[in-house]
Order: C-alpha cells, then structure tokens, then sequence
C-alpha cells in the first residue's frame, strides 16, 4: 500500500473523504501561495536545526517544549492549508503556549516541580492553576524581550478571537448567510480556500511560528547565534 494507493473502503464514509477533499485543498495551497509556503517550510527547517543543535544543553527541560511547540506547528500548518480556518488557531494558540511554558520553567526551575505533580492531588491542581495563569507568562515574556513579548501578547489574544475559544470572530469568519424571499438559509464552512480569511490565517501561522522560536531563542540566545537560528529569524520576520 502507497500514498497513492488508499486502503479498501477508502472514501466510501463522511470522515475518509473529508479527509480527501483537505488534502486537495493543501494541494491548493500549496501551488497558489508559494511564498507564504515558503516562508512557513523556512520556519520548519528552522525549527528542526534548532531542535538538532540543543544535545547536552543545560536547560534539556525546556526542550520537551520546543517540541510541542513545533509539533504545534506542524499541525497548524496542515489545518492551515487544508483550509479548516478556526481549528488552526486552537493549534496556534497551543505553540504559544508551549514556547511561554518553556520561558516560563526556564526562568523558574524550582516551579518544574509544581508542573509535574499537577496531577497527584487536588492541592497539587489548584497550586498550578493558581502559578501558571497565561497572563504571567507573557509579563515574563515582555520583561525578557519587550518587543516580543508584547507580539506574543498579541498573537495570541488572536488566536483566542479566532477559533481558540468559541467567540463571535471565530463563527463568523466561516459563517455564510443565504437571505432569500422565501427564507434564509446559513452555512458553515469547515474548508476555507482563496479567502481574506485563509490568507489570514496563513499569515498568522507564519507570525506565530515565528514568534515562538523567538521565544526559545531567549532561552537559547547562544546556540541559536551560533546554529544561525537567529539571523534567521530575523531574517524571517521581514514582511510579517
């Protein structure tokens, strides 16, 4: 069995060809915009050296989230292409989220305790709950790198509006309303292709790549000068 040859009953259920109709949509994407693509494929390649090039690192805990994040990514990345808008901001928000942990217990080695017996009592749940709120990890972000903490900030009060959490932008934006003289009808899209909405979602998937690699770089300021990480984040950056 290949790629190219799909198992017996393929497509013969809602879910498999669903399945179909997302991957022609990445095919889509992918031909028709080459250069945010590029620019997304350039994040990943990135990523990965940053990921190849921290054995033996003396902050090996933060690194578990380096991969999450870039997992994240990835995800993101497919739901992006495939054109399914709202789900890959849930993913977006995540990496950020992953890379403002890794910062976090970076910066706060005696709390990796805190976070691994999250789940050994009910007082050991509250602890965490009450330590790791999101707002405090990108006031640490901010007071490590004011700039990038305060894009983080942004990116991802964005993903929440739309798709993280059930708001009104994230209905909307797939939300199309039929008014006839006889009724009106509403449809929603689960795969978005060629609209403002995709190209935004696209571009945010490329801000938010990015801007979590930044954040490792805080943690990783002298390997990722020495891997070049950093001259290419910077270099990522222009245009986003």
């Amino acid at each position: 069995m290949t790629p190219s040859q799909p198992p017996a009953n393929w497509g013969n259920d809602e879910i498999s060809t669903f399945f179909d109709d997302a991957r022609s949509n990445e095919y889509a994407t992918f031909a028709n915009y080459q250069g945010e693509i590029r620019r997304l494929v350039d994040i990943d390649a990135w990523c990965r050296k940053a990921i190849d090039g921290l054995n033996h690192s003396n902050d090996w805990f933060a690194s578990f989230f380096l991969f999450r994040a870039h997992s994240n990514f990835l995800a993101a990345c497919r739901m992006t292409w495939s054109g399914q808008i709202p789900e890959c901001y849930a993913m977006l928000r995540s990496c950020l989220e992953n890379a403002l942990y890794g910062l976090y217990l970076a910066r706060n080695p005696n709390s990796r305790e805190t976070w691994l017996q999250r789940h050994d009592s009910d007082a050991h749940r509250r602890k965490v709950k009450v330590e790791f709120k999101i707002r405090t990890m990108l006031e640490l972000a901010k007071s490590v790198d004011t700039k990038e903490g305060d894009v983080a900030e942004l990116l991802y009060d964005r993903t929440i509006d739309y798709g993280a959490h059930p708001n009104e932008l994230a209905l909307m934006q797939v939300l199309k309303i039929d008014e006839r003289a006889e009724h009106v009808e509403f449809k929603m899209i689960y795969l978005e292709g060629g609209s403002i909405q995709h190209r935004l979602a696209l571009k945010t998937t490329a801000q938010v790549g990015v801007c979590s690699l930044s954040l490792f770089r805080s943690i990783y300021k002298h390997r990722f000068d020495i891997l070049g990480v950093t001259g290419a984040i910077d270099h990522i950056k222009n245009g986003l």
